[in-house]
């Protein structure tokens, strides 16, 4: 669906609830092979101009509703972006079609309300940390594992809760056989990774909770450490019974407007259907790929994430099988082989939606 079609259905939202639209969308549609560049957008800092752009276009209101789609990103885009809302509005509300993942439950939790669909999630916010002392994929030492904070945190549980080591010798040599195997400087950025992510959700607890609701805590501790598991899908009904009366269900007339805006943004994504990379270059040895991968937008003003890519595809040819080509030239496709993709990135980053895609 384009824009013009999207415009129509943000309009309607905003009549519904009284407030000005903004629309943050992060595509996560899959692709075989996995993790072809562009289908999977991130939260980053990159974008905060824009929101700044609409923000001032909009004015100060009473009632600014973000309504959100992401699988997460850079945690450390969130403080200053809820701060950004907040100075714009008297009141700012999430509205959670789907999925608000991670940094998008950051997000949600620096909201004086959130309303979610039946279909609606968020996940945990443990991060998984990454610098250049964290271990080296032994496949590709280019690229670097990353430590899950809570992994290590479970580590130490598990030393003392299965294995009962509570000495203090004992929890010494623990502590050892991990920094053999990760360095610790790798170890001291999860640290600090830890204290900053329950820092940064006390603040935005903060900005709407009473500053010794004993929620706080609790909502703290349940989305660092009690789902066990990063990829958690939080429900509506769990989100309700965790976070109180902030988090609510959207009336009948909000569910349909908010579940027919998603479908327009999933449709033009094609969010429902995983891209087939083969598929899309034949027997083509080069092809050029453009991705949409995200929309910051209201009913105004529309930014799209683009990518742009070259795609060169080769057989995957058995060690005993030699081809003569010409130098310079293409290696054939030959059938019956396999094949590898490399990318090049033309470009990649947030334009205008000239297009009105």
């Amino acid at each position: 669906m384009a824009y013009e079609d999207r415009k129509r259905l943000i309009a309607e939202l905003e009549q519904i609830r009284g407030s000005k639209v903004l629309c943050y969308i992060l595509s996560d549609r899959e692709s075989f092979p996995p993790n072809c560049p562009g289908f999977s957008a991130q939260m980053a800092s990159e974008p905060h101009l824009l929101f700044v752009d609409h923000l001032r276009a909009i004015g100060r209101i009473p009632q600014l509703d973000l309504f959100l789609y992401t699988r997460g990103g850079a945690t450390d885009s969130v403080w200053p972006l809820v701060s950004l809302f907040r100075e714009y509005a008297d009141r700012f509300t999430v509205l959670v079609p789907f999925r608000a993942h991670s940094a998008g439950t950051l997000i949600c939790l620096g909201a004086d309300e959130v309303i979610m669909s039946d279909a609606a999630e968020m996940s945990p916010i443990d991060p998984t940390t990454g610098n250049q002392f964290n271990p080296s994929d032994p496949n590709n030492t280019a690229n670097r594992f990353g430590i899950s904070v809570e992994d290590v945190a479970a580590y130490f549980e598990l030393s003392k809760d299965r294995a009962g080591i509570t000495e203090h010798s004992g929890k010494i040599d623990v502590l050892k056989e991990l920094t053999r195997n990760v360095h610790p400087l790798a170890l001291g950025n999860v640290q600090r990774v830890y204290m900053q992510i329950r820092r940064l959700a006390g603040q935005l607890l903060g900005l709407h909770v009473a500053e010794n609701d004993p929620r706080i805590n609790d909502i703290i501790k349940a989305l660092t450490e009690k789902f066990y598991s990063h990829v958690h899908a939080i429900s509506r009904r769990e989100a309700i019974t965790l976070m109180g009366d902030w988090v609510r269900n959207p009336t009948d007339e909000e569910a349909i407007i908010m579940w027919n805006l998603f479908d327009a943004y999933a449709d033009t994504l094609c969010l429902r259907e995983k891209f087939q990379l083969p598929t899309f270059m034949g027997d083509q040895q080069v092809r050029d790929l453009a991705v949409t991968g995200g929309f910051i937008e209201n009913a105004d003003k529309s930014y799209v994430f683009n990518t742009n890519i070259k795609v060169i595809q080769r057989p995957n040819l058995p060690p005993n099988v030699q081809i003569q080509i010409p130098p310079g030239a293409a290696m054939p496709l030959s059938p019956g082989f396999s094949r590898s993709y490399d990318f090049s990135i033309q470009q990649i980053g947030w334009i205008a939606n000239q297009e009105e895609v």
